[in-house]
C-alpha cells in the first residue's frame, strides 16, 4: 500500500468546515455521541460549485503531485510519481480506481460497510465499542476517543478540546504495528475547513509521508466520468487463447519470456498487482523507483520497475509497471521468480479447468463459453482481488479467492463463530511475502461457494498474531477450487463456475 495516498484518502473524506467553535465540554461526563456531534458541527458542506485541488505528497522515496477536480458530488484526482500515473475518483456515486498501468476498477465499497470502525462511528449513539478515554494534560489539550469493535482494530482519535477538530488517528492492526495519521493547518476553504498538511507514520521512516495541499480555488472544472481501463493483454476479441501453463503443489505456474529467457510465474488471484522477485529486476538490469516497508508475517521491502515487454505464449505485454517483492522462491522445484496478478486478470475472462490443468483468455467483454450452464457468484475488487461470498454451517462470510494459496485459511474472527470445528492431527506450513507461517489444521462441516457444497471441509488457522483482516473472513484457496472450473471475469464482477464431474 501507498501510504502517501492512503494520506490523500483521509484528506478527502476527513474535511471539516469553519463554524464557530463549540463551548468545552467536561471530559468527565461526556459521552462519544456527545463528541462526535460537536465535532460533526465543525463539519459543513462544500459551497456548491466547482473547484480545483492541487497538492504534494513525498514518502516511500517519491514524489507525488496530484490535482483533484470537484464538481458537486463529483471528484477526479489525478497523480504523477515519478513515471507513474494514477487516477481515483467519483462520478454519478460510483467510486473507481485507476492504477499504475491503466487498470480501472470499479468500487463497492464494501469496507464503508464492512468496516467495523467505521460502523462504531457511524452509529456512536447505540455503539458498546466507543469509548471516551479522558483528555490529555499538555497543551494543547485533546479529547482521546477509543474505538474498539469486536473484531475490528484499536483506533484512538484525537480531538482539539477547543475546536473540535481531528488532530490524529492511531490504528494499531493485527500484527502490532500502530498507525498514525496526523492532521494540520486547518484552513477556510469555501465554507470548509481543511487540514492542509497531513503526515503519516508507522514507525518505519521509509513509510513515512507528508501530503499538502497546495492551492484550492473555484475554478470551471469538468469532471468527465469514469475512464476506459487499458487491457494489458491484447486478447482477440472472437477467439480464445490457451496459456501455458503447470498445476502442480507450487499452483498454476505460467512461464514468462522476458529478455530471451524464459522465468516461471505463479498465477495469483490473491495478489492486486503484477510482481517480480528483486533478483530477476537486478539480472535484467530495470531501474527500481521508490522503496517502502510491507509486513505479511515478516517485513520486507517493496518498489517498483518498468518491464518494457515479456511474453506468455502468444500473447505480448509491453510497458508493464511490476512490483519488486520477495516472490522468489529458489527452493520450491519451479523456482518461481514473480506473479502474474490484477493487471493479468483484468484484461480477460480467465478460464482455469482445474481437471484438465488448462489456463485459456477469452476476450473481456463476452461471455464465458457454456454461460447457460454456469453459475455465476458476484464479486467485488475493490482491494484489486476478488472478494465472494461463501457459507459455512450456514456462516455467511467474504472470502478473499486465491489461486496463490494452497490452503483455505479461516480467519479466527469467523472461525470462533462456527459449532463444529474438528482438529485434525497434521499441521500446514504456509509460505507468505514476509516467511513461513505455521497453521493448524482443522475440518468443518457444511462448506457451501457457488452451486456446490461439501459435507466436511479441511481449513489452516493462523495463529493470533498473523494477518486478520476484519474485511475478509479468509481465504479460499486451491485445496477448494480444484473442485471446479472457473471462470473469473473481473470487468463483470463475477466469477462463474461449475463443479468438476
Amino acid at each position: 500500500m501507498n501510504h502517501a495516498r492512503f494520506a490523500l484518502a483521509a484528506l478527502l473524506v476527513l474535511l471539516t468546515t469553519g463554524a464557530t467553535p463549540p463551548q468545552q465540554l467536561d471530559a468527565t461526563s461526556m459521552t462519544p455521541a456527545q463528541l462526535l456531534e460537536h465535532a460533526d458541527k465543525t463539519t459543513g458542506t462544500l459551497t456548491p460549485g466547482t473547484y480545483l485541488r492541487t497538492y504534494t505528497s513525498d514518502g516511500g522515496g517519491l514524489h507525488t503531485d496530484g490535482v483533484t477536480k470537484i464538481s458537486g458530488d463529483d471528484r477526479e484526482t489525478v497523480e504523477h510519481t515519478g513515471p507513474f500515473t494514477t487516477a481515483l475518483g467519483i462520478f454519478h456515486g460510483q467510486q473507481w480506481r485507476q492504477n499504475e498501468n491503466g487498470v480501472v476498477i470499479l468500487l463497492s465499497g464494501f469496507h464503508d460497510t464492512a468496516d467495523p470502525d467505521a460502523n462504531a462511528l457511524a452509529h456512536a449513539g447505540s455503539s458498546t465499542a466507543l469509548h471516551m478515554l479522558g483528555i490529555t494534560h499538555d497543551a494543547p489539550q485533546q479529547y482521546i476517543l477509543e474505538v474498539a469493535p469486536v473484531g475490528g482494530p484499536r483506533e484512538r482519535r484525537y480531538y482539539d478540546s477547543q475546536t473540535y477538530l481531528l488532530s490524529q488517528v492511531e490504528i494499531t492492526g493485527s500484527d502490532g504495528r500502530t498507525r498514525v495519521w496526523m492532521f494540520s493547518r486547518y484552513r477556510p476553504a469555501f465554507n470548509e475547513l481543511i487540514p492542509y498538511t497531513v503526515r503519516y507514520t508507522d514507525g518505519r521512516p521509509a513509510n513515512d509521508s507528508i501530503t499538502q495541499i497546495t492551492s484550492f480555488a473555484a475554478s470551471p472544472v469538468s469532471v468527465a466520468g469514469i475512464p476506459a481501463g487499458r487491457k494489458l493483454l491484447p486478447v482477440s476479441q472472437t477467439k480464445p487463447v490457451e496459456i501455458p501453463a503447470i498445476f502442480d503443489e507450487d499452483g498454476i505456474v505460467v512461464p514468462v519470456n522476458i529478455g530471451g529467457k524464459t522465468y516461471n510465474f505463479a498465477l495469483d488471484s490473491g495478489s492486486d498487482s503484477l510482481g517480480i522477485s528483486p533478483r530477476i529486476a537486478a539480472e535484467l538490469g530495470y531501474k527500481r523507483y521508490g522503496l517502502s516497508k510491507e509486513n505479511i508475517v515478516g517485513e520486507f521491502d517493496v518498489s517498483q520497475t518498468i518491464v518494457p515487454d515479456l511474453s506468455i505464449g502468444n500473447v505480448h505485454l509491453t510497458d508493464a509497471v511490476f512490483s519488486v517483492i520477495p516472490v522468489d522462491e529458489p527452493d520450491d522445484k519451479d523456482h518461481i521468480v514473480g506473479v502474474l496478478g490484477l493487471d493479468f486478470w483484468s484484461s480477460a475472462i480467465v478460464g482455469i479447468d482445474f481437471k484438465n490443468k488448462t489456463v485459456t483468455l477469452y476476450p473481456a467483454s463476452t461471455s464465458p463459453p457454456d454461460a447457460a450452464s454456469l453459475s455465476a457468484m458476484p464479486i467485488t475488487l475493490d482491494d484489486g482481488v476478488p472478494r465472494a461470498p461463501v457459507s459455512v454451517e450456514g456462516v455467511e462470510g467474504f472470502f478473499l479467492l486465491d489461486t496463490g494459496s494452497a490452503s483455505t485459511i479461516f480467519y479466527r474472527h469467523y472461525f470462533d463463530q462456527l459449532r463444529t470445528k474438528t482438529p485434525l492431527e497434521e499441521s500446514l506450513e504456509t509460505r507468505w511475502l514476509g516467511g513461513i507461517v505455521d497453521m493448524a489444521a482443522y475440518s468443518v462441516d457444511n462448506f457451501a461457494m457457488g452451486p456446490a457444497a461439501f459435507k466436511h471441509a479441511s481449513i489452516a488457522l493462523p495463529p493470533t498474531a498473523s494477518d486478520d483482516n476484519p474485511d475478509y473472513d479468509g481465504i479460499i484457496g486451491r485445496n477448494i477450487m480444484e473442485f471446479y472450473k472457473m471462470y473469473f471475469d473481473y470487468e463483470g464482477h463475477a466469477v462463474y463456475l461449475r463443479p468438476n464431474v
